[in-house]
């Protein structure tokens, strides 16, 4: 069965991680994605209902989860801030890596997240397409709506940019345990 033939719930539920980090990437790490997710289905709901079906749906529901995301961002800027529940210690685990290992791992992935979160939008949105969506370069650049060698170029950017930005954060870890 086709991407396309394939039921909207579906196609969600196979991609809920790469969604539910295209959400994280545009509101934050501790961002709780489901709210923007739901938003973002019921959106897809709508035009699957009236029979508008993309040519290639996962790169259609990655750029309306995207363009859910920038919206709640930019709701969430005129509000006052509270503080949200944070995802990460109401998912309850089997096994658990060591304190030292579970640090280590989260100052990896807020340092990945950070960096990501530096980059341009539209280098994000290639990077997020091709990453977390795993589209190919021609699927992402349809979705977007550039040319192909656009969407080749924004993640050659990108993907400079975050080996720049993780190896200097690599080496300041490296030379704060020197220190120590």
């Amino acid at each position: 069965m086709s991407a396309a033939e394939t039921p909207l719930p579906s196609l969600f539920q196979a991609h809920r991680q790469g969604l539910a980090g295209a959400v994280r990437s545009v509101l934050g790490a501790r961002t709780d994605a489901t709210e923007v997710l739901q938003d973002a289905f019921l959106k897809c709901w709508r035009h699957w209902q009236r029979g508008e079906r993309p040519d290639d749906p996962v790169a259609w529901i990655f750029v309306v989860v995207w363009n859910t995301a920038r919206d709640a961002r930019r709701a969430r800027e005129r509000r006052p801030v509270h503080q949200t529940l944070d995802e990460e210690r109401t998912v309850l685990t089997t096994t658990q890596p060591s304190p030292p290992q579970a640090l280590l791992q989260r100052e990896a992935v807020s340092a990945a997240q950070a960096a990501v979160a530096g980059l341009g939008e539209a280098e994000q949105q290639v990077f997020l397409l091709r990453v977390s969506a795993g589209l190919s370069f021609e699927a992402a650049a349809g979705a977007l709506g550039i040319p192909v060698g656009t969407a080749k170029t924004r993640m050659r950017s990108a993907l400079q940019k975050l080996r720049r930005q993780l190896g200097a954060d690599e080496q300041g870890r490296k030379s704060e345990e020197v220190r120590r």
